[in-house]
């Protein structure tokens, strides 16, 4: 008899971990959405690759600060960030739902930060308006979560706007120089140079924007330099129809247009950070993570995102390099094009193989080595899905990407992708979440 009870009490504990567990599988479910929210708007808005990286990472934190009390093991960022000192706590003894203390925040930082805010709160509403809050949570609990959520975020923002971020809007814009072998504007619209500046952002674990070091790339009209011309020219003519799709799989260029007739207008397309932001959501969902583990992954990758974005940046407008179509049309012939549109600032490194590989070191030390998984992140905008093995796989292919499609060089390739795994390897030794 007191067998069966002893036993009727530990499939009665099993049921009550396995219920918490699903409902913080669902909590984690909508931390995707509310991302959805805000990559939809960045899309809309034509954000690019640097002011989308900070809008994820500030939102981000934001969620993971104000629900991480639903597991007492995960740390704050405070102290661990460059400038995010002390936040709010919650009041001892007093209830609270920590789903909606997390969105609460993200939608005051997210609200801050996009252009179109009008739009960003549709998408909010449209990604939200299944959630049960507010038939599940009490109302004074709900209401007592949402303020300290909105506090967490108003802190958080508090904290953003001391980044520089405000400043580099007022720094006169970018003259491409005219000495031959530097970064000039591009067809098919030659826009102007994207964030010239963004090596002031401030970081948040880099202690400096150039910390880790790559080399030069070779000099302008050098023998070096016109084999690389070559490889590329001649890659385009030997594409197979798999590298054609990664090309196009991976390009991820917000500024992206297409010309009919006199009519010029934008392709809508995520940014290269909010791709790897995507495959967070898939490892997070494939994985079935918990809340504030779900939390953890989606912010400890856009950190590294943003610090990745910083140094790739600096190195770009400090090296000012040319891009192949540039050279190949003033060297080699003057009617060539790439797959690709060239993306409008300088060459070296490529910023796709920085950012992907410290997504890709993060990723790997929360999930793993060999996490296979369906790459969807792209479907909803016509894209078609791709799997792969790991993290690195992917991340490898998105830089090999950029040969293909004949925007990059492969030496801006090979070196920026040992840039990003630099960084995504320092970002996770150096911040810890979790005891």
């Amino acid at each position: 008899m007191r067998y069966s009870f002893l036993r009727l009490i530990k499939l009665l504990c099993l049921l009550l971990l396995l219920n918490g567990a699903r409902a913080q599988y669902k909590d984690a479910a909508m931390v995707g959405k509310c991302m959805q929210a805000l990559t939809d708007v960045m899309i809309h808005d034509i954000s690019s690759p640097l002011i989308a990286s900070r809008d994820y990472a500030y939102s981000m934190i934001a969620f993971y600060e104000a629900a991480r009390f639903a597991d007492p093991a995960y740390h704050s960022y405070a102290g661990q960030l460059n400038g995010l000192q002390s936040l709010p706590l919650p009041e001892a003894g007093l209830k609270y739902d920590w789903q909606t203390a997390g969105m609460a925040a993200f939608h005051t930082v997210a609200t801050a930060l996009v252009f179109s805010k009008d739009i960003f709160e549709q998408e909010w509403i449209k990604q939200t308006k299944n959630s049960n809050q507010k038939s599940r949570v009490d109302i004074a609990v709900r209401n007592r979560s949402e303020a300290f959520g909105k506090a967490i975020g108003e802190k958080i923002m508090d904290w953003a706007k001391a980044d520089n971020y405000g400043r580099t809007r007022t720094l006169p814009r970018f003259t491409p120089s005219k000495e031959p072998g530097t970064w000039q504007q591009t067809a098919p619209d030659y826009m102007e140079a994207i964030e010239p500046y963004w090596n002031q952002i401030r970081p948040m674990v880099l202690t400096k924007p150039d910390q880790f070091e790559i080399p030069a790339p070779v000099a302008y009209k050098s023998p070096a330099f016109m084999e690389a011309c070559k490889e590329v020219y001649n890659t385009k003519k030997s594409l197979t129809k798999d590298q054609t799709w990664i090309a196009n799989f991976w390009d991820c260029n917000p500024f992206a247009t297409r010309t009919v007739g006199h009519l010029m207008y934008s392709i809508k397309k995520i940014s290269p950070g909010g791709h790897w932001m995507g495959i967070t959501r898939v490892a997070v969902t494939t994985s079935k993570q918990p809340l504030v583990p779900a939390l953890a992954a989606y912010s400890m990758v856009s950190v590294a995102l943003f610090d990745a974005f910083i140094a790739c940046w600096d190195i770009k407008y400090k090296v000012n390099y040319i891009r192949p179509v540039t050279a190949i049309q003033t060297l080699m012939e003057p009617n060539w094009d790439p797959i690709l549109q060239t993306p409008p600032f300088p060459e070296y490194p490529s910023g796709h193989s920085v950012i992907s590989n410290a997504s890709a070191v993060v990723l790997t030390g929360l999930f793993g080595d060999k996490f296979a998984y369906l790459d969807n992140v792209e479907k909803p905008y016509g894209v078609e899905n791709r799997p792969y093995s790991s993290f690195y796989d992917a991340a490898n292919e998105a830089a090999i990407s950029r040969l293909y499609g004949g925007i990059h060089f492969r030496e801006a390739i090979d070196n920026g992708s040992t840039l990003g795994r630099k960084i995504g390897a320092y970002v996770f030794e150096r911040v810890k979440l979790k005891n």
